[in-house]
């Protein structure tokens, strides 16, 4: 999923409270998490540090959606 579907993703959705990505990783102001993410996104697609907010996103987007197939 690119990180304009993720955008999209998260945009169309409502938003958990919380979410513990891995133990003891815990986003606890979620729209506050995306807003920094692609904020760094956009600012900074080229360098090799933003891999690691990709995979973030693509996390909680993993654990939003494993959440709905609980629920």
């Amino acid at each position: 999923m690119s990180v304009e579907e993720l955008e999209a993703y998260f945009a169309g959705i409502e938003l958990p409270e919380r979410v513990e990505l891995d133990k003891g990783v815990v986003i606890e102001d979620i729209p506050l998490f995306l807003e920094s993410h692609f904020s760094y996104l956009k600012k900074n697609w080229d360098l090799k540090s933003a891999d690691v907010f990709v995979l973030r996103l693509h996390q909680l987007h993993a654990k939003i959606e494993a959440g709905r197939e609980e629920g």
